[in-house]
């Protein structure tokens, strides 16, 4: 695995971290590391267990070619625009509510 890979993949696991409300400390304790070598994981300057990494792939509910690949080969998600995807994956509050608020009104209007 190349560095620019283990760059990607520790973004992908703070993407997750983050987006599931979780603190660097919360992970840590749950993969039984430091919470230093999570910050260094997510940065790229290290990487995590092979353990470790099925464990994050069950805490975060994803597959392990996501988080080591960055493959989203979900066949519900693969179906929407990455713009879509990029908003679900982000820790951006206010995109994913307003997202959230679009889903309503469409299942309101597709329930009429």
């Amino acid at each position: 695995m190349d560095d620019n890979q283990v760059n990607e993949m520790g973004f992908r696991i703070a993407e997750l971290r983050r987006s599931h409300q979780m603190t660097q400390e919360q992970l840590a304790e749950l993969l039984n590391v430091s919470t230093k070598h999570i910050s260094h994981v997510e940065r790229g300057t290290a990487k995590l267990s092979l353990n470790a990494l099925v464990t994050v792939s069950k805490i975060f509910n994803c597959s392990l070619d996501y988080i080591i690949m960055g493959n989203k080969n979900d066949p519900i998600l693969s179906r929407l625009p990455k713009t879509i995807l990029d908003i679900i994956l982000s820790d951006n509050d206010e995109d994913i509510s307003r997202l959230m608020r679009y889903l309503e009104i469409y299942s309101e209007l597709y329930n009429s």
